[in-house]
């Protein structure tokens, strides 16, 4: 079902801290800045890695509440906060595998995939199923 890593996603306590690091010490190109879009909560920086298949999602809260406020309160100097993974086949056939599987989809795309303002399109599973970390899968 899993064919690769589509990204992983960082938590940070200052985005502009956080991309500099990655362009000015590890020489990456930032790929886009934006708003994490309506009820995330956040703003979102996106690294690629090679081809462009793979990459880093760097998210600050912009707000007090919300998920990635919660978890940044719990990890005042940030941390990892998903790994996405990616299918051999279409998103919504791997969510059903997934269910298959006794797992479950978590909330937000608990009816099937989204599109993120990261310009993914992801389903999450349930953390509680997969050792406690927010695991994704992700299409392109």
């Amino acid at each position: 079902m899993l064919t690769g890593l589509h990204h992983v996603g960082y938590v940070v306590p200052d985005l502009d801290r956080a991309i500099a690091f990655y362009r000015q010490t590890l020489g990456l190109e930032l790929d886009r800045r934006v708003d994490g879009g309506p009820g995330m909560g956040a703003e979102v920086a996106v690294f690629r890695l090679g081809d462009g298949a793979t990459g880093i999602e760097l998210i600050k809260p912009t707000g007090d509440s919300g998920p990635f406020a919660e978890y940044l309160r719990a990890n005042p100097a940030g941390g990892l906060h998903h790994v996405a993974y990616t299918t051999a086949g279409p998103l919504t056939q791997a969510a059903e595998q997934v269910k298959g599987c006794g797992l479950q989809l978590a909330a937000l795309t608990a009816n099937g995939p989204i599109d993120t303002a990261a310009g993914w399109r992801i389903v999450n599973v349930d953390p509680a199923g997969t050792q406690g970390l927010l695991t994704q899968l992700g299409e392109q």
